[in-house]
């Protein structure tokens, strides 16, 4: 059987960015043919709830974090990769490289299009930040990066409206 990747998503055209949710996404569809490939794509297409995707998206420019807490996330983003795998097991995943925190951390001053504003940011510039930096993965971990920046920045949005399983990242 061969191994496919496949998603099905938008793509922002004001960054080029790709939006990866979780639903319009299989990283490992095997196929021994054809119709197997197809059948698989057809499967993932169906499943996709293109209106969702939007409505979380559009929930994104509602709520923002402060200055401090994007700190926060960014410097816990860091010790997170040196966490023993049993603490590790207990929070959400987190897959982006050091590589890319900083570009993040960059791009909350110097992004043109998605810095901080006043101290302030927006979790849709947050996501772009993320999704941003996630254009220098190699492209087996593109996909899978990009579909944990649209969960990350889910459960960030979640952790700002009380949610603990996400605070660990901006307490």
């Amino acid at each position: 059987a061969e191994r496919f990747s496949i998603a099905v998503g938008f793509r922002n055209t004001v960054c080029c960015n790709l939006c990866t949710f979780t639903d319009g996404y299989k990283s490992d569809l095997r196929a021994m043919n054809h119709y197997d490939l197809y059948r698989g794509v057809m499967d993932l297409l169906t499943q996709y709830d293109g209106e969702k995707h939007i409505r979380c998206m559009r929930e994104f420019e509602k709520w923002g974090m402060t200055e401090h807490q994007f700190a926060q996330f960014l410097g816990k983003c860091r010790l997170y990769q040196c966490l023993p795998s049993r603490e590790k097991r207990l929070l959400p995943n987190m897959e982006m490289t050091d590589s890319q925190i900083n570009m993040i951390a960059r791009g909350y001053y110097q992004d043109e299009h998605f810095s901080g504003q006043g101290g302030e940011i927006n979790m849709w510039r947050v996501y772009n930040l993320l999704t941003g930096a996630n254009k220098s993965s190699y492209i087996d971990n593109f996909l899978d990066r990009s579909l944990n920046a649209t969960e990350l920045t889910e459960g960030l949005t979640r952790a700002i409206q009380g949610d603990r399983l996400y605070g660990w990242f901006i307490e």
